[in-house]
């Protein structure tokens, strides 16, 4: 299964909690009335957020997000006939002017792959932490970089590892997301984005530890990441549909 991603931020003009209400109820709706190939659909309303690091502007081409859609899809040529689809066209696809500031939306095409962490629970807030990975690693050296790195930062278990619930990696596949589709083909291209889920009232702490661990171990096992350009969003996870365990088909 694969997982079509797009970070979105409001139109301009649109106050979050516009934005919220229509994403979920209008937007949300129109894939409900035909889901066409897409077999799950989340919204994550986007709640709070940090990104870049102190005296490096290089993080002003990272932009506040609103939400982050997930679709997910059985294989590419599922994917491939939902966005050839008339309904895709000329019903979905036109209606995200009316929430969406198209130029800043970011897009990537994942596979999601669920990681087992030492106490784990529900999690009411589910923080996605986008990745830049260091100029010039490759994509394979920088998974592998990452995951040994959350390995050992969650070894501690007085470290991040005692408020992390739930843990997802997503790491980006070739072909790359759908710029042209969602208007943003001039925003970054990231390799991947880590779900992490907190208790409610630990989620800043806790990916504030995660964030300095993964530091601290690329100050002393080499840099895989660009903090400047990652960023994280503190979310609510809406589950607009999931046909994952039913048999049929499903849109975005």
């Amino acid at each position: 299964m694969i997982k079509l991603v797009a970070a979105v931020r409001r139109r301009p003009g649109m106050t979050h909690a516009e934005y919220a209400d229509y994403v979920r109820e209008v937007h949300g709706g129109i894939a409900l009335a035909n889901k066409l190939t897409v077999v799950k659909y989340v919204q994550n309303h986007v709640f709070d957020s940090a990104c870049g690091a102190i005296g490096d502007t290089g993080y002003q081409v990272t932009l506040p997000r609103d939400s982050v859609t997930e679709l997910y899809f059985e294989n590419f040529e599922m994917m491939a006939q939902t966005f050839a689809d008339p309904y895709t066209r000329d019903v979905v696809r036109p209606d995200g002017v009316n929430f969406s500031d198209l130029p800043a939306a970011l897009s990537l095409l994942v596979e999601e792959k669920p990681l087992e962490v030492p106490q784990p629970g529900p999690g009411a807030v589910k923080v996605l932490y986008f990745l830049k990975a260091a100029e010039g690693l490759e994509p394979e050296v920088f998974r592998q970089s990452w995951l040994r790195a959350h390995e050992d930062v969650l070894a501690d278990p007085a470290g991040p590892a005692r408020y992390v619930r739930g843990c997802e990696w997503n790491p980006a596949l070739s072909g790359g997301g759908m710029a042209e589709y969602f208007g943003g083909s001039g925003q970054p291209a990231y390799e991947g984005y880590a779900a992490l889920w907190f208790d409610d009232g630990e989620a800043v702490a806790g990916i504030r530890a995660y964030e300095e661990a993964l530091r601290g171990h690329a100050e002393k096992h080499g840099a895989f990441h660009q903090p400047s350009l990652s960023f994280f969003l503190l979310t609510r996870e809406i589950v607009v549909f999931d046909d994952t365990r039913t048999e049929g088909g499903a849109v975005a």
